[in-house]
């Protein structure tokens, strides 16, 4: 058990290896068939997932917990750490997240295989488990935020991933602005938790963003703020929370009646997006705790809860819309412009080659051309300057 407890880490770099052995794969032309690399992909993920039920065994059955943290950053007043934190919670959705990515990858083997971007979908999905492995196995609030914008990222390549799609790709960019406007309001809690930090002098300690010291931070926090600006806090929480619960429906908002085996596997891996939010909702609950106590400020809060989730797919769908207007006319454009420039010098460079007349007239015009021109350079910079 201690060999499985002292390597946690691996599901968070095993992924990481895949995505480079994927990536180089591609650049060197896909010198491995989709066999291969699908072999050493799901081999990957059948490590991550026994290392996974390891500590599961560990961590639920057992009662055990493991904290392993290294200093990152070290500033005068603002030290930030890096580690694992392994107890129930983080357990019990590390063994989901990792069994349901295995079945996935076999899914998209059996059904994709065929599919000349294959290795690309494979890649993107690695690229996700990366992101959650590494949300659920933080020890600390910042790092959390870190992992969080992986799988953003993950999120919107998998969504997009047939892009010539209309309709999935504006799944993509809405998946794309929850993500951003969760993240960043996630952001605004970890900066307010850490300037409270630095105000009790405590952010040197190892201790000031982490998850096993949630209770006394937001204990801290709450003696800080006034009754109302608590509530705004804690509300600022929970609609990161609903943010990302609400990853589950984008891609159904969007999807088309002809659902494709790719639609299911993007759909199935984009919908584990919303444990990230029953996960968030678990950690931070001790300031839900402290917020009970304030029976007075709950329920505007929890009316606050239902307006939010009322009005986000209305308020968002329209900058969807216009997202994808411009991914279509302008990024397109510039897409395909920059295509016929490549095919273009292609073309030129096959020319260049051709080792014939023809070929030398074109270096002769192209080398008097290169020669006006640093002339014409040098004597404008030397002589006029």
């Amino acid at each position: 058990m201690e060999f499985f407890t002292d390597n946690i880490n691996l599901v968070v770099f095993l992924p990481i290896i895949m995505c480079a052995i994927i990536g180089f794969n591609r650049l060197i032309s896909n010198k491995l068939d989709k066999a291969t690399i699908f072999s050493i992909s799901i081999v990957s993920a059948f490590i991550c997932m026994i290392f996974s039920a390891a500590i599961f065994d560990f961590s639920v059955i057992k009662g055990l917990s493991l904290t392993e943290n290294f200093q990152w950053i070290k500033l005068e007043n603002i030290n930030l750490f890096l580690g694992s934190y392994i107890d129930k919670i983080s357990a019990i959705f590390l063994l989901l997240v990792n069994v349901i990515a295995f079945f996935i990858q076999n899914f998209a083997f059996f059904k994709l295989r065929q599919h000349n971007d294959f290795s690309r979908l494979l890649l993107y999905i690695n690229f996700f488990t990366l992101g959650l492995n590494g949300i659920f196995i933080s020890s600390n609030l910042f790092q959390t935020y870190l992992f969080c914008e992986i799988a953003g990222v993950a999120s919107y390549l998998l969504i997009n991933f047939d892009f010539e799609n209309r309709e999935e790709s504006k799944a993509a960019i809405k998946s794309y602005i929850f993500n951003r406007v969760g993240d960043l309001t996630l952001l605004l809690c970890v900066l307010a938790t850490m300037y409270y930090s630095i105000v009790y002098n405590e952010l040197s300690d190892i201790s000031a963003l982490s998850y096993s010291n949630m209770g006394n931070i937001a204990a801290s926090i709450h003696s800080l703020m006034s009754d109302p600006v608590f509530v705004l806090f804690c509300a600022i929480l929970i609609f990161v929370i609903i943010m990302k619960f609400m990853q589950a429906f984008i891609y159904i908002t969007f999807e088309s009646s002809n659902k494709t085996n790719t639609a299911r596997i993007i759909l199935y891996q984009n919908s584990l997006l919303s444990l990230v939010g029953v996960y968030l909702f678990l950690r931070l609950n001790p300031f839900f705790f402290e917020l009970g106590s304030n029976v007075l400020w709950t329920i505007p809060l929890i009316l606050l809860i239902f307006l939010i989730i009322g009005i986000t797919n209305k308020l968002f769908k329209p900058l969807c819309y216009a997202a994808a207007w411009v991914e279509k006319y302008i990024i397109e454009t510039f897409i395909n412009f920059a295509g016929l420039l490549i095919r273009a010098l292609a073309y030129l460079s096959g020319r260049f080659q051709g080792g014939n007349f023809q070929s030398y007239l074109i270096y002769s015009i192209f080398g008097l051309v290169i020669i006006l021109a640093f002339v014409l350079i040098f004597y404008v910079v030397l002589i006029k300057v």
